[in-house]
């Protein structure tokens, strides 16, 4: 795949000559060993640039390898453009082979992931520690519908085995993340009472439960200190931190120039090729959303969201960068056998149910995604010294519905504005797809 990949690029770049075409073998076969060479040293010593770049910088670094690899080989040319353009290509290229193959990345990935555990690993615990993963917005319905058709077949064999049972719950109110994740994390959601709310006592201020200015303080009033994880517990892709002493993207902790780099995320970065590959994958979801759009917009599906590139973007960030990092770190924490407890949040399946609707075809493929993820922690759990058992729930459930909009004709804002009178000042002030960065 490389090599064809390589001189590929050959053919439709004009700023990368591969010369002779047995060089392009002798590329792959140097960019291999370059790798095995500097990528590690790189990491070492620029993980805090990588990820505080949010991972472009591993892009930049492969790149800078693949000149190096490439600067001796007498007959190749790598201009600026090309550059960036032929490890990408060979990333693509790689990642189109894998999926249409059927073969299995992580396979492999899980054994560097050991090797790299094995170096942190502690005196591991006889008793088992426990790995609970939401799968954030889903409802029982919508589940054993997915198991139905067939989706979902790690949590079907979990059952079957009766390793596993299928329980209904129900949240009180208000019935979203906020208020789910303070009571199962904290065991108190005191005055969460909706995923935004008004504070007339202090000064009219707009709460909201997943701003990450916001998380903070809302977590410093329901916290005791002893929350679920508490003890040797790992908070993952949460909006709070359960009193976790390792939180890993959790809205309440992140701050992104300070605390943002944390050791478990080095494991996202081993070699090279895995954050390519998230990226290809991140990029590959995007062109998804845009496929929906369009064929949402022919089928004239109602009730139907505006979404823009914006949104894709972020649909794209929860269903496959956060994905592929809870997934990984969980591993690693696992193999390493320090952890008593973790808890991550797979959130892809609520962004999108939110948009598109809570059983339209996308969300088909995103659960069957997440469920893979179940697969490969099952396969990485039969690796580890150390028990764990897995417990997978939800936070609340989604309906389906029109917008106050769609239904009246006017929006909620104005509905209320014509109730009042006309001298008073309102404040309404929130015309973006998502609030969790403002």
């Amino acid at each position: 795949a490389n090599i064809a990949a390589v001189i590929g690029t050959d053919y439709i770049s004009t700023d990368f000559t591969v010369g002779p075409i047995y060089n392009a073998l002798i590329i792959v076969i140097a960019v291999a060993i370059a790798n095995a060479i500097l990528w590690p040293i790189f990491r070492r010593f620029l993980i805090k640039y990588i990820i505080l770049t949010l991972g472009i910088g591993a892009l930049v670094l492969n790149s800078v390898i693949f000149y190096i690899a490439t600067y001796f080989i007498p007959g190749v040319f790598v201009g600026f453009y090309g550059f960036w353009q032929v490890p990408i290509v060979m990333a693509i290229a790689t990642t189109f082979i894998t999926n249409i193959t059927n073969t299995n990345y992580y396979d492999g990935y899980v054994k560097r992931i050991l090797r790299y555990a094995l170096q942190k690993k502690t005196e591991f615990k006889k008793y088992p520690g426990i790995i609970m993963l939401e799968i954030d917005g889903l409802s029982i319905n919508t589940l054993k519908k997915a198991i139905d058709r067939g989706y979902m077949p790690t949590l079907k064999g979990w059952i079957d085995n009766e390793t596993h049972t299928l329980k209904e719950w129900e949240t009180d109110l208000s019935s979203q993340t906020g208020s789910s994740q303070a009571g199962i994390l904290h065991g108190n959601n005191e005055d969460i009472v909706a995923y935004r709310w008004v504070e007339k006592e202090n000064d009219n201020k707009i709460m909201v439960s997943g701003k990450l200015a916001h998380a903070p303080i809302i977590e410093k009033r329901i916290s005791d200190g002893n929350g679920l994880l508490c003890d040797k517990g790992t908070s993952i892709t949460n909006m709070f931190t359960g009193d976790s002493d390792n939180p890993i993207l959790t809205s309440s902790s992140f701050k992104l120039w300070s605390n943002v780099h944390s050791k478990s995320l080095d494991v996202v970065f081993l070699e090279s090729y895995s954050y390519q590959r998230i990226i290809i994958l991140f990029i590959w979801e995007i062109f998804v959303e845009i496929k929906s759009q369009i064929v949402h917009k022919v089928k004239d599906i109602q009730p139907r969201l505006r979404r823009n590139i914006i949104y894709a973007a972020i649909r794209a960030g929860a269903n496959v960068l956060l994905r592929e990092v809870a997934t990984e770190t969980l591993i690693a924490d696992m193999l390493k056998g320090d952890i008593n407890s973790a808890y991550a949040s797979y959130v892809g399946y609520d962004e999108v149910a939110h948009h598109s609707g809570i059983r339209d075809d996308d969300v088909w493929n995103v659960l069957k995604q997440i469920d893979l993820e179940f697969k490969r922690l099952e396969k990485a759990e039969k690796n580890c010294e150390r028990n764990y058992e897995f417990v997978v729930l939800s936070d609340h459930g989604q309906g389906n519905g029109a917008t106050f909009k769609q239904r009246y004709g006017i929006t909620l804002a104005n509905y209320v504005r014509r109730l009042l009178p006309e001298d008073m000042k309102i404040y309404d002030k929130n015309p973006f797809i998502s609030d969790h960065f403002k």
